[in-house]
């Protein structure tokens, strides 16, 4: 798990090595439902789109052959820049996760246990984290 992230900032949710909360979105529909198969990344927002850096950093892990599927949580069915979007309507996922702030991201390993978290898009430290969790040169410590 990643040590360079602001897990020690959260108020709650689920920190370094952690399931990830199932949550339920609607009738017959659970997060989990929508995850899993390599890394995710969870970006709880209401944006219309992801922040332009947090695009490039995503791009170039994936052309490193990691596995990342970025997927927003909050009020827009579809955000500019993620692989899928998820509505919150009752914002039981931020509560579930302690998320306060737009913006904040999870990245959940394969396993679905949380790696890293982070209370702005991780657009810098998304290498150093899957660096770590694939125990890669260049890992954070």
């Amino acid at each position: 798990n990643c040590a360079s992230d602001d897990d020690a900032a959260f108020a709650g949710g689920p920190g370094h090595g952690v399931a990830a909360p199932n949550v339920r979105l609607g009738a017959d529909d659970h997060l989990l439902d929508h995850l899993g198969g390599g890394f995710d990344l969870l970006c709880f927002t209401d944006a219309a789109s992801l922040p332009a850096q947090l695009g490039a950093a995503v791009e170039h892990v994936r052309a490193q052959g990691v596995p990342l599927r970025v997927t927003t949580i909050g009020a827009r069915p579809v955000v500019a820049g993620a692989d899928s979007s998820l509505i919150d309507p009752d914002g039981r996922c931020r509560a579930r996760y302690g998320v306060q702030v737009d913006g904040a991201a999870y990245l959940l390993r394969p396993d679905q246990h949380v790696c890293a978290r982070w209370l702005q898009p991780p657009s810098t430290q998304l290498h150093a984290a899957l660096s770590s969790a694939l125990c890669r040169p260049g890992a954070s410590t």
